[in-house]
Protein backbone atom coordinates (compact mmCIF):
# COMPACT_ATOMS: atom_id res chain seq x y z
CA UNK A 1 0.00 0.00 0.00
CA UNK A 2 1.43 3.32 -0.95
CA UNK A 3 1.98 6.12 1.58
CA UNK A 4 -0.97 8.23 0.39
CA UNK A 5 -3.27 5.48 1.05
CA UNK A 6 -2.29 5.03 4.21
CA UNK A 7 -2.88 8.89 5.31
CA UNK A 8 -6.31 8.42 5.98
CA UNK A 9 -6.96 5.71 7.95
CA UNK A 10 -9.37 3.68 10.50
CA UNK A 11 -7.90 2.94 14.04
CA UNK A 12 -9.42 0.47 16.48
CA UNK A 13 -8.22 0.93 19.38
CA UNK A 14 -9.05 -1.83 21.62
CA UNK A 15 -8.66 -2.80 25.35
CA UNK A 16 -6.68 -5.61 24.51
CA UNK A 17 -5.61 -5.51 21.11
CA UNK A 18 -5.89 -2.44 18.00
CA UNK A 19 -5.16 -2.41 14.64
CA UNK A 20 -5.24 0.08 12.25
CA UNK A 21 -6.86 -0.27 8.02
CA UNK A 22 -7.69 1.84 5.16
CA UNK A 23 -8.52 1.53 1.67
CA UNK A 24 -6.35 0.50 -1.66
CA UNK A 25 -6.91 2.36 -5.26
CA UNK A 26 -8.45 -0.23 -5.77
CA UNK A 27 -11.63 -0.20 -3.11
CA UNK A 28 -10.30 -2.96 -1.44
CA UNK A 29 -10.53 -2.25 2.53
CA UNK A 30 -7.16 -3.90 4.07
CA UNK A 31 -5.19 -4.13 7.33
CA UNK A 32 -2.47 -1.94 7.40
CA UNK A 33 0.51 -4.26 9.20
CA UNK A 34 2.62 -3.49 12.28
CA UNK A 35 6.33 -3.37 12.63
CA UNK A 36 6.33 -6.78 12.79
CA UNK A 37 4.05 -7.57 9.89
CA UNK A 38 1.15 -8.72 11.69
CA UNK A 39 -2.44 -7.02 11.55
CA UNK A 40 -3.04 -7.09 15.41
CA UNK A 41 -1.11 -5.49 17.79
CA UNK A 42 -1.45 -6.21 21.77
CA UNK A 43 -2.44 -2.43 23.68
CA UNK A 44 0.60 -2.72 25.67
CA UNK A 45 3.49 -0.20 26.32
CA UNK A 46 6.70 -1.20 28.21
CA UNK A 47 8.61 1.38 29.27
CA UNK A 48 12.69 0.63 28.41
CA UNK A 49 14.95 2.27 31.33
CA UNK A 50 16.17 4.66 28.70
CA UNK A 51 12.34 6.21 28.73
CA UNK A 52 11.62 4.34 25.15
CA UNK A 53 8.19 3.18 24.92
CA UNK A 54 7.66 -0.61 23.71
CA UNK A 55 4.18 -1.23 21.79
CA UNK A 56 3.02 -4.78 21.01
CA UNK A 57 3.64 -8.10 21.31
CA UNK A 58 7.51 -7.72 22.61
CA UNK A 59 6.00 -4.91 25.29
CA UNK A 60 3.57 -8.28 26.38
CA UNK A 61 6.45 -10.18 26.94
CA UNK A 62 7.95 -7.67 28.87
CA UNK A 63 5.55 -6.26 31.29
CA UNK A 64 4.60 -9.97 32.13
CA UNK A 65 8.25 -10.38 33.91
CA UNK A 66 8.70 -6.58 34.91
CA UNK A 67 4.73 -5.24 35.33
CA UNK A 68 6.15 -2.29 37.42
CA UNK A 69 7.24 -0.38 34.32
CA UNK A 70 4.31 -1.97 31.49
CA UNK A 71 0.71 -0.78 30.85
CA UNK A 72 -1.90 -2.89 29.61
CA UNK A 73 -5.79 -3.11 29.53
CA UNK A 74 -5.45 1.15 29.92
CA UNK A 75 -8.44 0.95 28.18
CA UNK A 76 -10.30 0.49 30.89
CA UNK A 77 -9.37 3.59 32.93
CA UNK A 78 -10.16 5.79 30.47
CA UNK A 79 -11.67 8.56 31.16
CA UNK A 80 -11.12 8.77 35.33
CA UNK A 81 -8.64 10.08 37.29
CA UNK A 82 -5.53 7.58 36.54
CA UNK A 83 -1.92 8.60 37.36
CA UNK A 84 0.61 6.90 36.19
CA UNK A 85 4.30 7.15 37.09
CA UNK A 86 6.75 5.61 35.32
CA UNK A 87 10.59 5.56 34.91
CA UNK A 88 10.34 9.13 36.94
CA UNK A 89 7.64 10.16 34.15
CA UNK A 90 4.09 10.79 34.61
CA UNK A 91 1.72 9.62 32.41
CA UNK A 92 -2.17 9.52 32.32
CA UNK A 93 -4.75 6.87 29.91
CA UNK A 94 -4.42 9.57 27.36
CA UNK A 95 -1.14 9.27 27.24
CA UNK A 96 -0.30 5.57 27.29
CA UNK A 97 -3.50 5.95 23.93
CA UNK A 98 -1.52 8.16 22.56
CA UNK A 99 1.91 6.18 22.39
CA UNK A 100 -0.06 3.20 21.14
CA UNK A 101 -1.55 5.54 18.48
CA UNK A 102 1.68 6.87 17.76
CA UNK A 103 3.14 3.74 16.70
CA UNK A 104 0.29 1.92 15.45
CA UNK A 105 0.65 4.93 12.55
CA UNK A 106 4.22 5.15 12.18
CA UNK A 107 4.02 1.19 11.63
CA UNK A 108 1.73 1.80 8.90
CA UNK A 109 2.64 5.04 7.20
CA UNK A 110 6.48 5.80 8.21
CA UNK A 111 5.16 8.94 9.77
CA UNK A 112 2.69 9.98 11.93
CA UNK A 113 2.36 13.40 9.88
CA UNK A 114 -0.76 14.69 8.36
CA UNK A 115 -2.97 10.93 9.30
CA UNK A 116 -6.07 11.47 9.65
CA UNK A 117 -8.08 8.95 11.86
CA UNK A 118 -11.24 7.62 12.48
CA UNK A 119 -10.53 5.81 15.87
CA UNK A 120 -13.52 3.51 17.20
CA UNK A 121 -15.02 3.83 20.99
CA UNK A 122 -17.49 1.28 22.91
CA UNK A 123 -21.22 2.35 21.91
CA UNK A 124 -22.20 2.86 26.03
CA UNK A 125 -18.55 5.01 26.21
CA UNK A 126 -19.80 8.09 28.10
CA UNK A 127 -18.95 11.58 27.53
CA UNK A 128 -15.60 11.65 29.60
CA UNK A 129 -14.11 8.47 28.09
CA UNK A 130 -14.91 10.01 24.64
CA UNK A 131 -13.49 13.28 25.41
CA UNK A 132 -9.90 10.94 26.86
CA UNK A 133 -9.97 9.35 23.84
CA UNK A 134 -9.70 12.53 21.62
CA UNK A 135 -7.54 13.79 23.93
CA UNK A 136 -5.00 10.62 23.20
CA UNK A 137 -5.60 11.07 19.14
CA UNK A 138 -4.82 15.06 20.20
CA UNK A 139 -1.41 13.80 21.97
CA UNK A 140 -0.27 11.47 19.50
CA UNK A 141 -0.21 14.30 16.79
CA UNK A 142 -3.51 12.95 14.99
CA UNK A 143 -6.47 14.63 13.00
CA UNK A 144 -9.20 13.09 14.16
CA UNK A 145 -11.85 12.88 11.97
CA UNK A 146 -14.39 11.26 13.93
CA UNK A 147 -14.66 8.79 17.22
CA UNK A 148 -17.38 6.09 15.85
CA UNK A 149 -19.24 3.91 17.81
CA UNK A 150 -17.82 0.43 17.31
CA UNK A 151 -20.86 -1.36 16.37
CA UNK A 152 -21.67 1.01 13.47
CA UNK A 153 -18.05 0.71 12.16
CA UNK A 154 -19.00 -3.13 12.58
CA UNK A 155 -21.59 -3.46 10.70
CA UNK A 156 -20.24 -1.47 7.91
CA UNK A 157 -17.53 -3.93 7.40
CA UNK A 158 -20.27 -6.18 7.15
CA UNK A 159 -22.02 -4.39 4.14
CA UNK A 160 -25.40 -3.87 6.34
CA UNK A 161 -25.10 0.30 6.15
CA UNK A 162 -25.99 -0.23 2.41
CA UNK A 163 -29.02 -2.64 3.36
CA UNK A 164 -32.77 -1.60 3.65
CA UNK A 165 -34.72 -1.65 6.55
CA UNK A 166 -32.33 -3.94 8.88
CA UNK A 167 -32.73 -4.08 12.48
CA UNK A 168 -29.16 -5.43 13.85
CA UNK A 169 -28.19 -6.91 16.71
CA UNK A 170 -24.25 -6.27 17.58
CA UNK A 171 -22.42 -8.12 19.97
CA UNK A 172 -19.07 -7.34 20.68
CA UNK A 173 -16.99 -9.00 23.11
CA UNK A 174 -13.28 -7.91 23.35
CA UNK A 175 -10.63 -8.38 25.34
CA UNK A 176 -11.52 -6.13 28.01
CA UNK A 177 -14.98 -4.35 27.47
CA UNK A 178 -18.44 -5.91 25.94
CA UNK A 179 -21.23 -3.86 23.97
CA UNK A 180 -24.10 -4.50 22.29
CA UNK A 181 -26.41 -2.65 19.97
CA UNK A 182 -29.30 -2.39 17.89
CA UNK A 183 -29.13 -0.87 14.69
CA UNK A 184 -31.79 0.60 12.49
CA UNK A 185 -30.61 0.43 9.06
CA UNK A 186 -32.74 1.88 6.15
CA UNK A 187 -31.92 3.91 2.99
CA UNK A 188 -27.88 3.73 3.78
CA UNK A 189 -28.62 6.12 7.18
CA UNK A 190 -27.74 4.02 10.07
CA UNK A 191 -29.67 4.97 13.35
CA UNK A 192 -28.04 3.59 16.66
CA UNK A 193 -31.83 3.05 18.68
CA UNK A 194 -29.91 1.67 21.94
CA UNK A 195 -26.53 0.75 23.61
CA UNK A 196 -25.51 -0.71 26.44
CA UNK A 197 -22.63 -2.80 27.90
CA UNK A 198 -19.93 -3.61 30.59
CA UNK A 199 -16.78 -1.43 30.55
CA UNK A 200 -14.67 -4.38 32.39
CA UNK A 201 -15.86 -7.79 30.58
CA UNK A 202 -14.06 -9.42 28.43
CA UNK A 203 -11.68 -12.22 27.20
CA UNK A 204 -8.92 -11.11 29.96
CA UNK A 205 -11.94 -12.22 32.09
CA UNK A 206 -12.18 -15.11 30.14
CA UNK A 207 -8.37 -15.68 31.04
CA UNK A 208 -8.73 -14.82 34.38
CA UNK A 209 -11.31 -17.76 35.41
CA UNK A 210 -9.18 -20.26 33.47
CA UNK A 211 -5.93 -19.36 35.21
CA UNK A 212 -8.13 -19.44 38.56
CA UNK A 213 -9.47 -23.05 37.48
CA UNK A 214 -5.75 -24.45 36.57
CA UNK A 215 -4.44 -23.33 40.14
CA UNK A 216 -7.46 -24.93 41.93
CA UNK A 217 -6.76 -28.23 40.15
CA UNK A 218 -2.75 -27.88 40.91
CA UNK A 219 -3.54 -27.37 44.08
CA UNK A 220 -5.00 -30.97 44.57
CA UNK A 221 -1.29 -32.08 43.90
CA UNK A 222 0.84 -29.29 45.57
CA UNK A 223 1.55 -28.56 48.69
CA UNK A 224 0.21 -25.08 49.48
CA UNK A 225 4.03 -23.60 49.58
CA UNK A 226 4.45 -24.82 46.16
CA UNK A 227 1.18 -23.54 44.71
CA UNK A 228 1.66 -20.16 46.28
CA UNK A 229 5.65 -20.55 44.80
CA UNK A 230 3.99 -20.41 41.31
CA UNK A 231 1.49 -17.25 42.07
CA UNK A 232 4.64 -15.44 43.56
CA UNK A 233 6.96 -16.70 40.74
CA UNK A 234 6.53 -13.73 38.38
CA UNK A 235 8.16 -15.40 35.59
CA UNK A 236 6.10 -18.40 35.95
CA UNK A 237 2.89 -16.52 36.52
CA UNK A 238 3.67 -14.71 33.58
CA UNK A 239 3.74 -18.43 31.88
CA UNK A 240 0.73 -19.28 33.22
CA UNK A 241 -1.38 -16.06 31.99
CA UNK A 242 0.03 -16.93 28.23
CA UNK A 243 -0.95 -20.33 28.64
CA UNK A 244 -3.94 -19.92 29.59
CA UNK A 245 -4.70 -17.51 27.09
CA UNK A 246 -3.75 -19.81 24.21
CA UNK A 247 -5.99 -22.41 25.76
CA UNK A 248 -8.98 -20.04 25.42
CA UNK A 249 -8.48 -19.79 21.72
CA UNK A 250 -7.77 -23.13 21.35
CA UNK A 251 -11.05 -24.03 22.77
CA UNK A 252 -12.93 -22.57 19.88
CA UNK A 253 -11.45 -25.29 17.73
CA UNK A 254 -10.91 -28.20 20.09
CA UNK A 255 -12.68 -29.56 22.60
CA UNK A 256 -10.17 -30.24 25.01
CA UNK A 257 -6.32 -28.64 25.31
CA UNK A 258 -3.67 -29.39 27.87
CA UNK A 259 -1.50 -26.69 29.62
CA UNK A 260 1.71 -27.99 30.88
CA UNK A 261 2.60 -25.55 34.09
CA UNK A 262 6.34 -25.32 35.42
CA UNK A 263 5.76 -26.14 39.20
CA UNK A 264 8.34 -26.61 42.08
CA UNK A 265 7.54 -30.39 42.05
CA UNK A 266 8.39 -30.22 38.01
CA UNK A 267 6.26 -30.09 34.82
CA UNK A 268 2.79 -31.38 35.16
CA UNK A 269 -0.33 -30.84 32.86
CA UNK A 270 -3.34 -29.79 33.37
CA UNK A 271 -6.66 -30.61 31.19
CA UNK A 272 -9.20 -28.09 30.59
CA UNK A 273 -12.05 -28.76 28.20
CA UNK A 274 -14.14 -26.63 26.52
CA UNK A 275 -17.41 -28.05 28.67
CA UNK A 276 -14.72 -26.40 31.42
CA UNK A 277 -14.32 -22.98 30.08
CA UNK A 278 -18.77 -22.63 29.39
CA UNK A 279 -18.94 -23.86 33.29
CA UNK A 280 -16.44 -21.92 34.75
CA UNK A 281 -17.31 -18.57 32.66
CA UNK A 282 -21.29 -19.23 32.57
CA UNK A 283 -21.92 -16.66 34.86
CA UNK A 284 -20.00 -13.59 32.58
CA UNK A 285 -21.52 -15.39 29.49
CA UNK A 286 -25.04 -14.78 31.63
CA UNK A 287 -24.03 -11.40 32.19
CA UNK A 288 -23.84 -10.55 28.42
CA UNK A 289 -27.07 -12.24 28.06
CA UNK A 290 -28.99 -9.68 30.84
CA UNK A 291 -27.54 -6.78 28.98
CA UNK A 292 -28.95 -8.08 25.79
CA UNK A 293 -32.20 -8.61 27.15
CA UNK A 294 -31.78 -5.01 28.54
CA UNK A 295 -30.55 -3.48 25.67
CA UNK A 296 -33.86 -4.88 22.78
CA UNK A 297 -36.38 -3.52 26.00
CA UNK A 298 -34.98 -0.10 25.14
CA UNK A 299 -35.02 -0.84 21.98
CA UNK A 300 -38.74 -1.80 21.55
CA UNK A 301 -37.48 -5.14 20.13
CA UNK A 302 -38.24 -7.40 23.06
CA UNK A 303 -37.53 -10.78 22.83
CA UNK A 304 -35.27 -10.13 19.66
CA UNK A 305 -38.31 -11.20 17.52
CA UNK A 306 -37.91 -8.20 14.92
CA UNK A 307 -34.31 -8.41 14.88
CA UNK A 308 -33.20 -9.22 11.18
CA UNK A 309 -29.64 -10.10 11.39
CA UNK A 310 -26.80 -10.70 14.21
CA UNK A 311 -23.65 -10.10 13.79
CA UNK A 312 -20.41 -10.87 16.26
CA UNK A 313 -17.09 -8.88 16.40
CA UNK A 314 -14.40 -9.11 19.05
CA UNK A 315 -12.01 -12.06 19.65
CA UNK A 316 -13.71 -13.18 21.99
CA UNK A 317 -16.96 -13.54 20.40
CA UNK A 318 -15.06 -16.61 18.76
CA UNK A 319 -15.90 -19.02 21.74
CA UNK A 320 -18.36 -21.33 20.28
CA UNK A 321 -20.90 -21.05 23.57
CA UNK A 322 -21.65 -17.66 22.96
CA UNK A 323 -23.13 -18.05 19.14
CA UNK A 324 -24.99 -21.08 20.66
CA UNK A 325 -26.48 -18.58 23.23
CA UNK A 326 -27.27 -15.78 20.37
CA UNK A 327 -29.05 -18.27 18.27
CA UNK A 328 -31.10 -19.83 21.02
CA UNK A 329 -31.98 -16.02 22.39
CA UNK A 330 -32.91 -14.51 18.90
CA UNK A 331 -33.76 -17.35 16.94
CA UNK A 332 -31.04 -16.37 14.36
CA UNK A 333 -27.44 -17.70 12.93
CA UNK A 334 -25.18 -15.07 14.09
CA UNK A 335 -22.42 -13.63 11.44
CA UNK A 336 -18.68 -14.14 12.71
CA UNK A 337 -16.85 -12.61 9.94
CA UNK A 338 -13.02 -11.12 10.92
CA UNK A 339 -14.44 -10.57 14.37
CA UNK A 340 -10.71 -9.07 15.40
CA UNK A 341 -10.60 -7.15 12.13
CA UNK A 342 -14.18 -5.73 11.49
CA UNK A 343 -14.16 -2.77 13.43
CA UNK A 344 -10.91 -1.32 12.20
CA UNK A 345 -12.28 -1.72 8.51
CA UNK A 346 -15.59 -0.31 9.28
CA UNK A 347 -13.65 2.64 10.54
CA UNK A 348 -11.70 2.98 7.73
CA UNK A 349 -14.59 2.85 5.19
CA UNK A 350 -16.05 5.79 7.37
CA UNK A 351 -12.87 7.73 7.42
CA UNK A 352 -12.23 7.60 3.53
CA UNK A 353 -15.95 9.13 3.13
CA UNK A 354 -15.32 11.64 5.87
CA UNK A 355 -11.95 12.60 3.76
CA UNK A 356 -13.84 12.23 0.28
CA UNK A 357 -10.25 10.77 -0.95
CA UNK A 358 -9.87 9.66 -4.55
CA UNK A 359 -10.27 5.84 -2.78
CA UNK A 360 -13.59 6.06 -2.39
CA UNK A 361 -14.94 6.38 -6.05
CA UNK A 362 -13.19 3.24 -6.25
CA UNK A 363 -14.92 1.91 -2.91
CA UNK A 364 -18.36 3.10 -4.55
CA UNK A 365 -18.00 0.89 -7.69
CA UNK A 366 -16.98 -2.47 -5.53
CA UNK A 367 -19.33 -4.90 -5.60
CA UNK A 368 -19.55 -8.36 -3.80
CA UNK A 369 -16.93 -7.63 -1.92
CA UNK A 370 -17.39 -7.23 2.04
CA UNK A 371 -17.13 -4.05 3.30
CA UNK A 372 -17.24 -2.59 -0.87
CA UNK A 373 -20.02 -0.84 -2.27
CA UNK A 374 -21.55 1.99 -0.73
CA UNK A 375 -20.58 0.41 2.54
CA UNK A 376 -19.79 2.84 5.68
CA UNK A 377 -20.39 6.38 3.72
CA UNK A 378 -24.54 7.01 4.98
CA UNK A 379 -25.69 9.47 7.15
CA UNK A 380 -25.41 7.59 11.18
CA UNK A 381 -27.37 8.70 13.91
CA UNK A 382 -26.08 7.77 17.48
CA UNK A 383 -27.52 7.89 20.75
CA UNK A 384 -26.40 9.49 24.04
CA UNK A 385 -25.31 6.42 25.88
CA UNK A 386 -26.12 7.37 28.95
CA UNK A 387 -28.60 10.13 31.35
CA UNK A 388 -27.13 13.57 31.48
CA UNK A 389 -28.55 15.70 34.56
CA UNK A 390 -27.42 18.57 37.15
CA UNK A 391 -26.78 18.19 40.55
CA UNK A 392 -29.75 19.77 42.62
CA UNK A 393 -29.85 20.57 46.40
CA UNK A 394 -32.85 19.41 47.53
CA UNK A 395 -34.48 22.60 49.05
CA UNK A 396 -37.63 20.50 50.91
CA UNK A 397 -34.42 18.61 53.17
CA UNK A 398 -35.03 19.98 56.74
CA UNK A 399 -31.59 19.05 57.36
CA UNK A 400 -30.44 20.59 54.04
CA UNK A 401 -27.89 17.96 53.06
CA UNK A 402 -29.54 15.84 50.22
CA UNK A 403 -28.50 16.57 46.97
CA UNK A 404 -29.99 14.51 43.89
CA UNK A 405 -29.23 14.39 39.91
CA UNK A 406 -32.14 15.19 38.18
CA UNK A 407 -31.64 13.73 34.83
CA UNK A 408 -32.40 16.50 31.86
CA UNK A 409 -31.41 13.97 28.61
CA UNK A 410 -32.23 10.46 28.81
CA UNK A 411 -30.06 7.45 27.82
CA UNK A 412 -30.24 6.04 24.01
CA UNK A 413 -31.54 10.10 22.75
CA UNK A 414 -31.16 10.02 19.60
CA UNK A 415 -28.02 12.75 18.68
CA UNK A 416 -27.33 15.46 18.36
CA UNK A 417 -29.59 16.70 21.00
CA UNK A 418 -29.92 20.53 19.99
CA UNK A 419 -31.10 22.39 23.50
CA UNK A 420 -33.14 20.75 26.25
CA UNK A 421 -33.52 23.78 28.69
CA UNK A 422 -34.42 23.76 32.64
CA UNK A 423 -34.99 26.17 35.22
CA UNK A 424 -33.23 26.07 38.35
CA UNK A 425 -34.00 28.32 41.58
CA UNK A 426 -30.94 29.68 44.06
CA UNK A 427 -31.81 27.96 47.51
CA UNK A 428 -30.03 30.79 49.70
CA UNK A 429 -30.33 34.68 49.87
CA UNK A 430 -27.60 36.93 49.12
CA UNK A 431 -26.25 34.22 46.93
CA UNK A 432 -23.34 35.28 44.35
CA UNK A 433 -22.16 32.64 43.07
CA UNK A 434 -23.74 29.16 41.81
CA UNK A 435 -21.86 25.67 41.41
CA UNK A 436 -23.14 24.05 38.41
CA UNK A 437 -21.90 20.48 38.14
CA UNK A 438 -23.33 17.95 35.45
CA UNK A 439 -23.83 14.09 36.14
CA UNK A 440 -23.97 11.02 33.78
CA UNK A 441 -25.22 7.71 34.53
CA UNK A 442 -22.92 5.16 36.09
CA UNK A 443 -24.86 2.09 36.64
CA UNK A 444 -27.07 -0.21 34.24
CA UNK A 445 -30.09 2.07 34.58
CA UNK A 446 -30.40 6.25 35.55
CA UNK A 447 -30.79 6.78 38.96
CA UNK A 448 -31.41 10.18 41.13
CA UNK A 449 -28.89 9.02 44.01
CA UNK A 450 -25.56 10.87 43.41
CA UNK A 451 -23.56 7.77 43.90
CA UNK A 452 -24.63 6.40 41.06
CA UNK A 453 -24.01 8.78 38.77
CA UNK A 454 -20.75 10.16 37.96
CA UNK A 455 -19.61 13.93 37.46
CA UNK A 456 -18.33 14.57 33.76
CA UNK A 457 -18.27 19.00 34.01
CA UNK A 458 -17.73 20.92 36.64
CA UNK A 459 -17.59 24.89 37.06
CA UNK A 460 -18.96 27.94 39.12
CA UNK A 461 -21.11 30.65 37.68
CA UNK A 462 -19.95 33.52 39.66
CA UNK A 463 -20.22 37.70 40.54
CA UNK A 464 -24.09 37.28 40.52
CA UNK A 465 -24.34 39.92 42.60
CA UNK A 466 -26.60 39.40 45.78
CA UNK A 467 -29.83 37.00 44.76
CA UNK A 468 -32.83 36.21 46.69
CA UNK A 469 -33.30 32.93 47.13
CA UNK A 470 -35.67 31.45 44.13
CA UNK A 471 -33.73 33.69 42.09
CA UNK A 472 -34.07 31.60 38.33
CA UNK A 473 -30.28 29.92 36.59
CA UNK A 474 -31.21 28.61 32.83
CA UNK A 475 -29.78 25.52 31.98
CA UNK A 476 -29.02 24.53 28.59
CA UNK A 477 -27.36 21.75 27.46
CA UNK A 478 -26.75 20.28 23.80
CA UNK A 479 -25.29 17.03 22.60
CA UNK A 480 -23.53 17.12 19.23
CA UNK A 481 -23.85 14.10 17.12
CA UNK A 482 -20.17 13.24 17.95
CA UNK A 483 -21.43 13.15 21.64
CA UNK A 484 -19.45 16.11 22.86
CA UNK A 485 -21.53 17.73 25.42
CA UNK A 486 -22.40 21.75 26.16
CA UNK A 487 -23.54 22.60 29.18
CA UNK A 488 -24.50 26.49 29.55
CA UNK A 489 -25.97 28.17 32.41
CA UNK A 490 -27.46 31.72 32.66
CA UNK A 491 -28.38 34.21 35.09
CA UNK A 492 -30.65 36.42 33.34
CA UNK A 493 -30.63 39.47 35.98
CA UNK A 494 -27.40 40.05 35.85
CA UNK A 495 -26.70 38.82 32.07
CA UNK A 496 -24.28 36.23 33.57
CA UNK A 497 -23.16 33.09 31.51
CA UNK A 498 -20.91 29.95 32.42
CA UNK A 499 -20.63 27.57 29.59
CA UNK A 500 -18.68 23.97 29.89
CA UNK A 501 -17.58 21.29 27.56
CA UNK A 502 -13.90 20.91 26.90
CA UNK A 503 -12.90 19.96 30.25
CA UNK A 504 -14.20 16.91 31.77
CA UNK A 505 -13.56 15.90 34.92
CA UNK A 506 -10.74 13.13 35.22
CA UNK A 507 -9.53 13.96 31.62
CA UNK A 508 -6.38 16.50 30.84
CA UNK A 509 -6.88 19.53 30.83
CA UNK A 510 -5.25 22.38 28.02
CA UNK A 511 -1.82 22.40 29.95
CA UNK A 512 -1.61 19.37 30.90
CA UNK A 513 -2.48 18.17 27.11
CA UNK A 514 0.16 20.64 26.14
CA UNK A 515 2.65 18.57 28.17
CA UNK A 516 1.65 14.81 27.52
CA UNK A 517 2.28 16.39 24.21
CA UNK A 518 5.59 17.44 24.40
CA UNK A 519 6.41 14.33 26.38
CA UNK A 520 4.58 11.87 23.82
CA UNK A 521 6.34 13.59 21.22
CA UNK A 522 10.01 13.07 22.72
CA UNK A 523 9.11 9.83 23.61
CA UNK A 524 10.98 6.83 21.70
CA UNK A 525 8.68 4.10 20.88
CA UNK A 526 9.38 0.87 18.66
CA UNK A 527 7.32 -1.99 17.97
Amino acid sequence: MSRTVSQVVGIDLGTTNSVVASVDNDGTVVVLPNANGGEITPSVVYFEPDGTAVVGEEAVQATAVDPENGVQLIKRAMGTEFPLRIRGQEHSPESVSALILRQLVIAANGSQDKVSAVITVPAYFGHAEREATYQAGVIAGLNVLELLDEPVAAAAHYGLTSSADRAVLVYDLGGGTFDTTVLRISGGAVQVLATDGHHSLGGADVDQRLIDLILERLGDRLLPDELDDIVDDKKRLAELVLDAEAAKKDLSARTSRQVIVRTPAGRTSVTITRADLDATCGDLFDTTAEIIERVLRTAGLEGGRDIDDVIMVGGSSRIPMLAARLKAMLGKVPRLIDPDLAVAKGAALRAHHLAGTPQLTALTTVRGRVGGGSRGTGQVTPVAPRAVGILVEDSFDPSGKRSFVEHLIAANTPLPVRRIEERFGTILEKQESVRIQVYEQAGPAPSPEVGHNRRVLDGELTQLGSLAAGSLIRITIRIAIDGRLTVIAHEPESGRELRLEAYVEGVVDGSETERLTRLVGLTKVRG
